[in-house]
This record gives structure tokens, C-alpha cells and sequence, in this order.
């Protein structure tokens, strides 16, 4: 009895080396799924990231290179600006001196009449491009002409002063004076401003200053 009771308990025992199949099998296929798509997933956010990462490398060179691109181009336009590196990095004011070396930076003497003179100085003015003709004060013996200059990039503006004398009896004299408003050098800017200006009165026909006479 004892010997038939064992071999039938071992002949009812559940064969654990049965293959998988039905509902355990799906449940395996979409496991399997699940981790290879979870896999697929993960590949796809480190390809999208370092593709990022090589768009963004991309742009920092591209700005960097547009910032070195400027920046040659404005150390080039200064190089090419600066007429006096010992003065124009660190003055921003220029004015007519008897004794400039360059004559167009000298004061301008011509025979006239201080009437005639203002008007043959704002005709000038007037026609100069970026220039704008300010106030006029009057004296006696003295004229002062104020006008403006901007810059054409940064619009900048250089304050000017032309002063009209009369130094003798049908005899003026005529002197000018730059200043930047802003900026601790000029770049040359200054004595440019007083050059365009007196080369164009150098150029006025004498009985202009005397209104024809």
C-alpha cells in the first residue's frame, strides 16, 4: 500500500522542465518588448543629445567667429582712423593754433566784414554733410557760430565753435573749435572736423568775405 501511495504521489507531481507556452509566453514576448523598445528609447535620446551638443558647439563657434570678425573690423577701422596715435586715444577736444604745423589747423585770415563772414560761414556749414548749424552770438568786434557734427555709424555728436574776430579795420580772423561729447579720445575726429571745415573756406572766393565788394 505504502509503495503504491509514493508512486502515485510522485506520478501526480508537477513537471517543472515543461516548456512555456500560452499566457506565460505572451507575457514573456512583451517583456521582452517592453525592454528592447525601453533600449531603442534610450539610444534615441543619446543620439538626439549629442546631436544637440554638436549644434550648440556649432553655434558658439559661429558667434565666436562673428564677434572676431567684429572686432578685426573695428581695430582695422581705428588703425586706419587714427591719425596721431600720441593724441587721438586720449584727447577729445581740438582747436585752430597759430602755430600747427598742419596750415589747415591754422586760424584763417581774410579781408572782410564780420556781416559777410557769418554769412559765407553758414552757406558752408550748411552744405557740409552730418553738419548742423546752431545758435549765433554777436557782438561788436566778434561773431560765434555754433554747430554740430554727427558721426554716421553711431551718431555721435561733436560740439563746434567758430569764432569770427575782427583783428583789424576790414580784417577778420577766424578761428575753430572741436569737442566730443562723449569718449575719452576721438580717434583724430576732432581735427578732421576743423579741416573739413577751413579747407572749404580756403576755397571761397575773396570778395565773398566782403559780400562782393
Amino acid at each position: 500500500m505504502r509503495s503504491k501511495f509514493f508512486a502515485s504521489a510522485f506520478s501526480n507531481k508537477e513537471d517543472t522542465t515543461a516548456p512555456i507556452g500560452g499566457k506565460d509566453s505572451s507575457i514573456l514576448l512583451e517583456s521582452y518588448g517592453a525592454i528592447r523598445a525601453t533600449r531603442s528609447a534610450s539610444t534615441a535620446a543619446r543620439y538626439f543629445r549629442s546631436q544637440n551638443e554638436m549644434k550648440l558647439r556649432r553655434m558658439i563657434w559661429i558667434i565666436l567667429a562673428v564677434c572676431g570678425g567684429i572686432l578685426l573690423l573695428f581695430v582695422g577701422a581705428m588703425a586706419i582712423t587714427v591719425d596721431d596715435w600720441s593724441r587721438d586715444l586720449s584727447t577729445n577736444v581740438a582747436e585752430t593754433d597759430p602755430s600747427a604745423s598742419d596750415p589747415l589747423l591754422r586760424p584763417l585770415k581774410r579781408p572782410g566784414t564780420l556781416d559777410c563772414a557769418q554769412q559765407v560761414l553758414e552757406q558752408q556749414i550748411a552744405q557740409i554733410p552730418r553738419w548742423t548749424l546752431g545758435p549765433i552770438d554777436g557782438s561788436g568786434e566778434e561773431v560765434i557760430v555754433h554747430a554740430t557734427r554727427k558721426t554716421p555709424l553711431w551718431g555721435f555728436v561733436d560740439d563746434i565753435r567758430v569764432t569770427i574776430a575782427l583783428v583789424e579795420a576790414e580784417q577778420i580772423e577766424i578761428s575753430v573749435y572741436s569737442k566730443s561729447r562723449l569718449g575719452k579720445g576721438d580717434l583724430g575726429q576732432n581735427p578732421r572736423n576743423i579741416k573739413e571745415l577751413t579747407s572749404r573756406l580756403q576755397e571761397v572766393n575773396e570778395l565773398a568775405w566782403s559780400c562782393g565788394k
